[in-house]
């Protein structure tokens, strides 16, 4: 058994079996910069580990994740390069490991799924979610747009209509929708997951280890292929964070309050028609 010290996450390497555990449950596991690098350093040293057949990544608490940290946001991220450093390192590390490794990535959802959380999990091999679960893509919400895989992967898994919708108007998906539409690979009881998780990673390791890994290098490709653009899109987010909008809703959220989008277009502040 392998147990190695971390601050943001948990990782146990036991019985052919890596588990991440993202370990930040009073801020219902919100990722912040260190928690993108130590994910780098759980997932690299997996990667290397010759006993590991499968990962998986799980949240703790009562969700998996609510996406990035927008206090981390708000105080790191204040600058073209400061952004331009944690897209292209940390989120594009993170997303490029997961992609590359030779052993099947399982993501185990329940509860919140949301944001850069619900654009990590894209990237895994298998996803395993609970009757808890649901997932937000909230790019249009918080000022910003989804770059990370959102709208690389999600067309092609679940259609462009579909994508299109859930981005634009970051909308709530519910697990039940989530299986319907191809986003999740198998919903589960709630209180079962851990099991279930279980029993996949151990079908995983009762497989071939080289057909696998063939099997993860046959399908990579497309997924490289669609990914191409993720750079520019991240180059365009880097940009937008001398935005007002995304500033406007980090102001929000740390006040406790929420943003109308509406007042802040121009000639629809007063007045207009439509909803306030």
């Amino acid at each position: 058994m392998t147990l190695v010290p971390y601050e943001d996450i948990r990782y146990l390497a036991e019985g052919g079996i890596a588990t991440i555990t993202l370990d930040r449950p009073e801020r219902l596991n919100a990722l912040r910069v260190q928690t993108y690098e130590e994910l780098l350093r759980a997932l690299r040293a997996a990667g290397a580990d010759e006993t590991v057949g499968v990962l998986v990544v799980r949240g703790a608490g009562r969700a998996f994740c609510a996406g990035g940290d927008i206090e981390m946001a708000q105080t790191v991220l204040t600058s073209e390069a400061a952004g331009r450093t944690h897209f292209f390192e940390r989120m594009i590390g993170v997303s490029e490991i997961i992609v590359g490794l030779g052993k099947p990535v399982v993501f185990s959802i329940h509860g919140a799924c949301v944001g850069g959380g619900a654009e990590m999990a894209l990237f895994g091999d298998v996803v395993l979610a609970d009757e808890t679960a649901y997932f937000l893509f909230n790019g249009t919400k918080i000022g910003g747009g989804n770059w990370w895989g959102a709208p690389q992967l999600l067309p092609l898994m679940i259609g462009l209509r579909r994508a299109q919708e859930i981005l634009y108007l970051s909308t709530r998906v519910d697990v039940k929708q989530a299986a319907e539409i191809g986003l999740v690979t198998r919903v589960v009881a709630a209180g079962t997951l851990e099991e279930a998780t279980a029993e996949l990673c151990e079908q995983i390791l009762d497989l071939s280890e080289e057909g696998v890994r063939l099997t993860k290098a046959a399908l990579r490709p497309t997924l490289q292929m669609l990914l191409s653009s993720q750079a520019a899109a991240a180059e365009l987010n880097v940009a937008a964070m001398g935005k007002p909008d995304l500033h406007a809703a980090f102001d929000a959220f740390l006040a406790g309050r929420s943003v109308s989008w509406r007042a802040l277009r121009p000639g629809l502040a007063t007045g207009g028609g439509g909803r306030s």
